[in-house]
């Protein structure tokens, strides 16, 4: 009667760990995409800028381009559900909410098969 019991325990748990782990290498897979895609759009420095007064700048428009280029190039994992761009003059910062699927957890009845996270990166130009 126990090992049934234990067996049955066992799996539950395993399940949760497969779960668990998947959506946590998705959580990073997508905050990789978006420190590449933040580091990209760094990398547009207004050239005007630099040629009237020194100052290495971030171009914006040019910085949004990059970024929703390198989104559509390199999507993260999941879905997209927004998307918020912010660029100042020496950084740019991405902050996106994506939607993982569960793997294991969607069997269960009453839950979700995908949960939404919220992913944050920036990316400095250096001086």
């Amino acid at each position: 009667m126990l090992v049934p019991a234990l067996a049955l325990v066992a799996v539950a748990l395993s399940g949760i760990a497969v779960d668990l782990t998947s959506v946590h290498i998705q959580q990073r897979r997508a905050g990789a995409v978006l420190a590449a895609a933040a580091d990209d759009a760094a990398a547009m420095i207004d050239t005007r800028r630099i040629q009237l007064d020194g100052r290495a700048i971030v171009d914006e428009s040019a910085a949004r381009r990059v970024v929703t280029a390198h989104l559509r190039a390199t999507p993260p994992p999941g879905t997209l559900e927004r998307l918020a761009v912010e660029v100042l003059q020496d950084r740019v910062r991405i902050e996106a909410t994506v939607r993982l699927r569960r793997i294991v957890l969607r069997g269960l009845p009453g839950r979700s098969g995908e949960d939404a996270y919220t992913v944050r990166a920036e990316a400095v130009v250096a001086p």
